[in-house]
């Protein structure tokens, strides 16, 4: 044999012995990749964007901002709130849908998609794409007052049914979603009180819907509209001035801002949407990342600050925090209440 080809014979045996050898290192990441995945862990590596289906300064994104940094240090990479409102939550939540499956991308929502949902306005079906991750808050809806605008006709609750009944269609009470959670709840409660159905309900107060929070504020402060639907925690400021009234809070129990006044339970009205909000992910979204996530969710609510936001905004008179298995099962017995409401309204057959 010459020196030449045992040359070659010699670099050819050396090349297939290193690529051997690249096929087992790589066959060893592929098999670390596959244990690391099968057992549960998640590795962020980038920024994690949150969609907040509604505007700024509104009780939806109040809830995220303090969760904001508190994610960010537990994670370990930065946390981005996008704001995507529009058309009652649906703009934010088909957005979110149009992301990525890959465990960056979560949005927060409420009852009020379960709505929009039945009434088939989003362009995909919910409950296959989108899974809950954990619940954050159970607000309390409260029926309040304008001030300016009750005095010398009515001061509690009872005082204003009776009005209504006087001086059918006087009143208009104001709120964020003609078909949301605010309407269920207040046509929920005011059809009992009245003693009418609830689509007969806008034979006594006509509802008007408002872009934001406080452009329904600002008009029950001026006297333009006389009452208003909101989560406990949005308007304490103006309870507290005595610029709104608050008439009754549609719950199980009293709220502790207004100790004193009474619940729909105490009337023997069967009343207690409130708005809840939860985080959710893609249903495709890698397990791994959605149950780091959650754990993530869970070590934060729990902090000293906040633990603090949630004793200020009233949200700890309701349960706020639940698993993903938890708020599925809450989910489910809403779509159940809002199927008939829509019903009774004729919206579905």
């Amino acid at each position: 044999m010459s020196l030449k080809r045992s040359a070659s014979i010699t670099l050819i045996a050396a090349l297939l012995v290193i690529l051997s050898a690249g096929m087992v290192f790589a066959g060893g990441g592929q098999q670390g990749e596959s244990q690391a995945a099968s057992s549960g862990e998640w590795k962020w590596q980038r920024k994690i964007t949150l969609v907040c289906p509604w505007g700024v300064g509104g009780g939806a994104d109040g809830t995220l901002r303090p969760l904001q940094p508190l994610l960010q240090e537990i994670l370990g990479v930065p946390v981005e709130i996008v704001n995507v409102e529009g058309a009652g939550g649906a703009n934010g939540i088909v957005f979110a849908q149009k992301q990525p499956a890959d465990g960056y991308t979560y949005v927060l929502a409420t009852q009020s998609i379960i709505l929009l949902d039945l009434q088939k306005i989003l362009p995909f079906d919910y409950q296959k794409e989108l899974q809950p991750v954990a619940k954050l808050v159970h607000s309390t809806n409260l029926l309040t007052s304008s001030k300016k605008f009750q005095a010398g006709k009515y001061s509690n609750f009872q005082e204003m049914i009776a009005y209504a009944k006087a001086h059918p269609q006087e009143l208009s009470c104001g709120m964020l979603t003609a078909t949301g959670q605010d309407s269920v709840s207040m046509k929920q409660t005011l059809a009992a009180a009245l003693g009418v159905s609830i689509p007969d309900v806008d034979k006594y107060i006509k509802t008007v819907s408002y872009g934001g929070g406080a452009e329904l504020s600002a008009a029950m402060v001026g006297g333009h509209l006389s009452l208003g639907v909101s989560g406990s925690e949005e308007i304490q400021g103006l309870i507290q001035s005595g610029d709104i009234v608050p008439l009754i809070a549609m719950s199980e129990n009293r709220v502790s801002s207004v100790p004193n006044g009474p619940c729909t339970k105490d009337l023997g009205i069967n009343s207690f949407v409130g708005s809840w909000r939860a985080i959710y992910a893609r249903t495709s979204t890698p397990q791994a990342a959605v149950d780091s996530l959650a754990a993530a969710l869970k070590k934060a609510w729990d902090s000293p600050s906040y633990q603090e936001f949630m004793k200020n905004a009233g949200y700890l008179d309701r349960a706020g925090y639940a698993t993903r298995a938890e708020t599925q099962a809450l989910a489910a017995s809403e779509y159940q209440i809002f199927t008939g409401y829509l019903k009774d309204i004729g919206i579905l057959k």
